[in-house]
């Protein structure tokens, strides 16, 4: 299998830096890198494109090679950001690192191709003396050529401030030497790769193109060797607007921060217009099976949406959690939520509505009016008395044995840890018993 054409087919080539790279990549398996800097405590969703890119090389028999940036992180990478980063201290860059690495560990552990290597930039950049770098390395670099580069551009092209510090004014925010001189950094990280591990190919995100340019440029100068560059897109909707966040905020690959289950849901709601875009970049599918799921877009059972959530979660977090996050939904879907395991339905408090009574409060009969009203399924104890009356409320998917005042007791509780209380078809409240 060609690496390039099954990118490309899939629509995962942004930009090559040679013409002829398929053809170089059907004569030799050459390694390839790509870096990720430990800005957060986990991964995102926008992840996954260069994660399948190391998969989809790994497949393909590629040694693949994992950058995590200790020294990169430490200094922030100005593409795509309009203002200066905030400097974080080495021990949480450090932190950063390792809880990434274990999540690509995670996300690579399969058996198909070489097992992938690991590789952080503190190792070298960490051990460079500032003469001996400005002069072997930032010799090679044009300021003339470092400005005009698009990560650069944004920020520092822009007028002088009236103070006369150099800061961006109207159009900008300018930038600091520090950020200035990450293309210096990362091009290091290309030539060191070269040499310590026969590293002929980057890949990253579209934006980083400038950045991959300078180093192939600077092996071409200082080894007189050939490296290559290839760019995959951005994470965006069909609108080109940048996704990755949810109602609650980023979707993290991390399950402590985004749960399996809300996960799914992401993919599950996925807009018809970009469906079929995801699963050809977030899934192994063949061609025909994802062109048949093509034709199912828009039918209004969401079949696509549901096969690409169940492959990208499976991908993610396992096939059991996949399993347990498709239950919920479904549960979630139908009204059937009392019918889910009470684990799985603690693990839920964190997407669905929820409060927590200690065994203290449920040692005498509590209104149902008043839980409604708490939980927040009724806006008042009118609105509660009224849903009530309509028969619009469900304890544990049954209707309350009386609409007259009834009450809740710890009786009520499945397995005396949760209830769930159900307004109309698509409103779920879970009532969580503290049991510290």
């Amino acid at each position: 299998m060609n690496v390039f054409h099954e990118l490309q087919w899939r629509g995962l080539v942004h930009q090559a830096t040679a013409e002829n790279l398929a053809e170089v990549l059907d004569k030799e398996k050459l390694p390839m890198y790509i870096g990720f800097d430990p800005t957060a405590t986990s991964l995102h969703a926008g992840s996954l494109i260069p994660l399948m890119a190391l998969r989809q090389f790994k497949r393909c028999g590629h040694q693949v090679i994992v950058l995590i940036g200790g020294a990169t992180g430490l200094i922030g990478d100005p593409s795509g950001k309009s203002e200066e980063r905030n400097l974080e201290t080495i021990d949480t860059v450090r932190a950063r690192g390792d809880a990434m690495r274990r999540q690509i560990e995670r996300f690579l552990n399969t058996d198909d191709g070489p097992p992938p290597k690991f590789v952080n930039n503190i190792d070298w950049l960490g051990e460079f003396k500032l003469l001996e770098f400005l002069r072997d390395i930032g010799k090679h670099f044009s300021v003339n050529e470092m400005i005009h580069k698009d990560s650069v551009k944004k920020r520092f092209g822009a007028p002088p401030s009236p103070a006369g510090r150099g800061e961006g004014g109207e159009g900008g925010t300018g930038i600091s030497y520090t950020e200035f001189t990450y293309m210096l950094l990362q091009a290091t990280d290309f030539l060191e790769l070269y040499r310590r591990h026969g590293c002929k190919i980057q890949c990253g995100a579209s934006d980083q193109w400038g950045n991959i340019c300078e180093g192939m440029e600077l092996i071409r100068r200082i080894d007189r060797g050939q490296a290559y560059g290839l760019t995959m897109p951005l994470l965006t909707n069909s609108e080109g607007k940048k996704m990755g966040k949810s109602e609650k905020g980023a979707v993290w690959l991390d399950p402590a921060q985004t749960s399996p289950y809300a996960f799914y849901q992401f993919w599950v709601n996925m807009a018809d217009a970009d469906v079929g875009r995801f699963l050809r970049w977030f899934t192994f599918l063949d061609e025909a099976v994802i062109k048949d799921l093509d034709q199912k877009i828009g039918s209004g059972e969401r079949i696509a949406q549901k096969t690409l959530a169940q492959e990208i979660t499976s991908l993610v977090h396992g096939t059991d959690e996949m399993e347990n996050a498709k239950r919920a939904s479904e549960a979630l879907f139908s009204g059937d939520i009392a019918s889910l395991p009470v684990a799985l339905l603690r693990q839920l408090a964190k997407d669905v509505d929820s409060i927590t009574l200690t065994p203290q409060e449920l040692a005498s009969a509590i209104p149902l009016i008043d839980l409604l009203v708490k939980c927040g399924a009724c806006s008042s104890k009118a609105d509660a008395r009224r849903n009530l009356s309509q028969k619009g409320i469900r304890l544990n998917g049954k209707q309350p044995a009386s609409a007259d005042n009834p009450t809740v007791t710890a009786a009520d509780f499945l397995e005396g840890e949760v209830l769930v209380l159900q307004r109309g078809k698509r409103n779920n409240y879970l009532v969580l018993v503290d049991m510290r």
